[in-house]
């Protein structure tokens, strides 16, 4: 049976606690790394491959930072190769649930019978229980996180992702099958990296002297009770287990160009939560690529369950940018000092503001 219990994972039995340990004490459980050798000699072994096919190139996935993914071309295919570690890929000091990758393979089992659900994420070729491993289809490469002027992100990819997000919060709604989803360890994670690490006064290293009067401002922020007050709210509310099924990590590096419009990718933090997380995280990252159109469009066209709070998604977008702009190494350090102080006071607004959507500031 494709999920059956691993030996691994029972209790009492010890996973590698990092890189060094698993190549030391664990030689016979598979480590994926960019090795052609290596992973030829796997999927010859597991019979993945065909006897006419070879491997062309490997290339590791830039976009995924939960698991290891690699993406394999050979001279019939291309397929990604997705391991799950003890650890949390691009933070290997948090430690992560190995079976997380197997509840990810079980959505892709559900999605396999859902006609729409199905069109917009990849297909499941192979389940490697024994090695923590799933083999997916390659849906594409580009993302859109790479937004620039001559690839635009249009309408119509986000009227895409707002079906999928409107037709995943209603499908799983209140279903007994979403408690299977539950994770604890990537919720608190996220919560983490959302409402804890951004909080902190500490000095951190400027990219250059125009940064300055952004950690003055975050430190202006840190000090209001206002501010501090809205964030704990939301950091709170974030922990509720909530009615369905969420992706989790709404972010633009899972929206993926492909063919035939938008899929998505990466369900390695799909928890059972509140969907107010998903479109929250959706409407922050269309202001921080200064979408203003899109973001209210957004609001118009998400279809909001029966019992959804519009403050909550506000709350969770004004703390996904305050912790996108005040990380020197996040994906938006190369906007400029006053877009990045206006976002601030755009993300303070969003954060403590219970009025009407089309009354926030918004910068672009």
């Amino acid at each position: 049976m494709i999920f059956s219990p691993l030996v691994s994972n029972q209790k009492n039995k010890r996973v590698p606690k990092d890189i060094h340990d698993w190549e030391k004490n664990f030689p016979d459980l598979f480590f994926l790394e960019e090795q052609l050798p290596k992973i030829e000699t796997y999927l010859k072994t597991i019979r993945f491959l065909d006897p006419t096919e070879t491997i062309l190139s490997l290339r590791t996935c830039p976009t995924t930072c939960i698991d290891k993914s690699i993406r394999v071309t050979t001279s019939q295919r291309t397929f990604i190769l997705k391991q799950s570690r003890p650890w949390i890929e691009c933070c290997p000091s948090s430690r992560a649930p190995l079976s997380r990758i197997f509840k990810e393979a079980e959505f892709y089992m559900i999605c396999s019978k859902d006609f729409f659900l199905k069109s917009y994420v990849p297909s499941l070729l192979f389940v490697d229980n024994s090695n923590y491993l799933l083999i997916l289809s390659d849906i594409g490469e580009k993302n859109l996180s790479a937004v620039c002027e001559d690839e635009p992100f249009s309408i119509e990819e986000l009227d895409l992702l707002l079906e999928f997000l409107s037709y995943l919060h209603h499908a799983f709604y209140k279903k007994k099958l979403i408690v299977r989803f539950e994770n604890q360890a990537m919720r608190k994670y996220h919560w983490r990296n959302l409402f804890v690490t951004p909080m902190k006064p500490r000095k951190t290293a400027l990219n250059s002297k125009n940064d300055e009067p952004i950690y003055g401002l975050k430190r202006k922020f840190l000090a209001d009770w206002k501010f501090y007050s809205a964030m704990k709210h939301a950091a709170f509310q974030y922990l509720d287990q909530g009615p369905t099924l969420i992706h989790g990590n709404f972010l633009p590096s899972s929206w993926i160009r492909t063919e035939t419009g938008v899929g998505i990718v990466n369900f390695e933090s799909m928890i059972c939560g509140r969907a107010e997380i998903d479109l929250g995280l959706l409407l922050a990252h269309l202001l921080l690529l200064g979408l203003t159109e899109h973001f209210l469009h957004a609001l118009n066209h998400y279809k909001q369950l029966m019992v959804f709070d519009i403050d909550f998604a506000f709350r969770i977008a004004g703390a996904e940018i305050f912790r996108q702009v005040t990380n020197p190494e996040g994906t938006y350090k190369s906007l400029s000092a006053q877009l990045k102080e206006n976002l601030l006071w755009t993300s303070y607004k969003l954060l403590n503001e219970r009025k009407s959507p089309y009354s926030i500031p918004i910068c672009c």
